[in-house]
């Protein structure tokens, strides 16, 4: 049984929305991604201009005998956003911008000395680490000549990425950064959400079971009473419909629990498990074909928890490895084990056909069923008492067609 409609390509209609918000999300990624990377490229193309630019501004200014020119080109290399490193026809480094580059700036007088530095061995620490730097940019971009008006070469102008161009570069990793970021936290409100769904209608489903079961047990126990009046004392049937009418009393209790924190108070595993395959074992002559109910292991490790809730995880597991009994023939398996963390495993196997593989993925989604007329809760109320209500986990261990195995695992007391 599959209850929620179908859009395209077969997806559910909740399937179909996340992936127009994964294709969407995507494509706003590269559209942002694609628009950064142009503007990345033409603030490159500009540097290289405004470089190329102040090269010539250089070559026309840097021998001036106009003081003043020579100072307006110092001030523009020391402001310019881009780290410059110039070196003489000798590779001697003679200026630079030390705001940009993190290099000393030269003092007064300290011009004469830079110039007797032999840049194969220099020994100033400002020399080597502008002829580092140096190299580091042509390895980058390729260094323009500086050149006078009358052909001349005076040096050479060495340049690197501005910190603007490295910041516009790691843009479209930011922005695909924050979109994963914000995609994620668009599945997980969806998946809040549909847990608050899922959370109200069992809450509701579980209430409204639970009354309308109360009026015919309160019947059913009133005609117990009569047929204990009119029948031997030595007939067996009335004990058995008792314990059915206590059954019925202790589902109704469970739904009744449903929604709300239930307490728990319960240590004793084997005991439940023994009661419960007990219970099984009186009524499958009456279930038709030959299955045979076994329990093995033992469980020595403490763990709290509910017993009309695990009760009914194992009757709702044992039930459906019934129902998987090739023509009602097998066996159904719970075993226990001690787990090195304190925990325990229950292990729910049977020899049936299997599940299906379209539906291995799914099995304990909400509406998601194996029988024709399921309604696909029993498993989906099944994980929610295992996993909210006592912390513990449920996975679907092996399956095909040796049979199926529910691997339960609960958590220590103190865990």
């Amino acid at each position: 049984m599959d209850p929620l409609p179908r859009g395209l390509f077969g997806l559910k209609r909740r399937q179909l929305f996340t992936l127009y918000l994964l294709i969407g999300s995507v494509l706003i990624v590269v559209g942002i991604t694609s628009y950064t990377l142009r503007i990345t490229r033409a603030v490159e193309a500009q540097n290289l201009l405004i470089t190329e630019l102040f090269s010539g501004m250089v070559s026309r200014q840097m021998f001036s005998e106009d003081s003043a020119e020579m100072e307006r080109v110092l001030k523009i290399i020391n402001e310019i956003g881009i780290p410059l490193v110039m070196t003489d026809n000798s590779g001697l480094p003679i200026l630079w911008n030390p705001g940009v580059t993190g290099i000393a700036q030269l003092e007064d007088g300290e011009f004469e000395a830079l110039m007797l530095q032999d840049p194969r061995s220099p020994t100033d620490p400002r020399v080597i680490e502008a002829l580092a730097l140096a190299a580091e940019f042509d390895e980058q971009s390729q260094p323009f000549a500086i050149i006078d008006p009358s052909g001349r070469r005076l040096g050479t102008l060495h340049y690197g990425q501005s910190d603007l161009s490295h910041e516009i570069r790691i843009m479209p990793y930011l922005e695909l950064a924050i979109m994963v970021l914000f995609f994620l936290a668009i599945l997980w409100g969806l998946q809040v959400k549909k847990e608050n769904d899922q959370n109200l209608l069992f809450a509701g489903m579980a209430k409204e079971t639970a009354h309308q079961m109360g009026t015919p047990l309160t019947s059913i126990m009133g005609w117990l009473a009569l047929l204990h009046e009119q029948l031997p004392t030595d007939d067996d049937t009335l004990p058995e419909l008792e314990k059915d009418v206590e059954r019925l009393s202790k589902v109704s209790a469970r739904f009744s629990q449903i929604g709300s924190l239930p307490k728990l108070d319960d240590r004793n595993l084997v005991a439940v498990v023994e009661d419960t395959i007990q219970y099984f074992r009186r009524r499958l002559p009456h279930m038709g074909g030959r299955v045979e109910m076994r329990s093995e292991g033992a469980a020595s490790n403490t763990v709290a928890f509910n017993r009309d809730l695990i009760e009914w995880v194992l009757e709702n597991l044992i039930k459906n490895g019934v129902d998987a009994l090739a023509d009602g023939k097998g066996t159904v398996t719970v075993r226990l084990a001690d787990m090195d963390d304190g925990g325990v495993m229950i292990r729910v196997t049977d020899t049936g056909r299997g599940i299906r593989p379209s539906h291995r993925g799914k099995i304990f989604e909400p509406g998601i069923s194996t029988k024709a007329r399921g309604w696909g809760m029993g498993l989906a109320l099944v994980k929610r008492i295992v996993t909210q209500y006592h912390g513990g986990k449920i996975r679907v261990e092996s399956t095909g067609p040796q049979g199926t195995v529910f691997a339960i695992w609960l958590p220590g007391k103190d865990v």
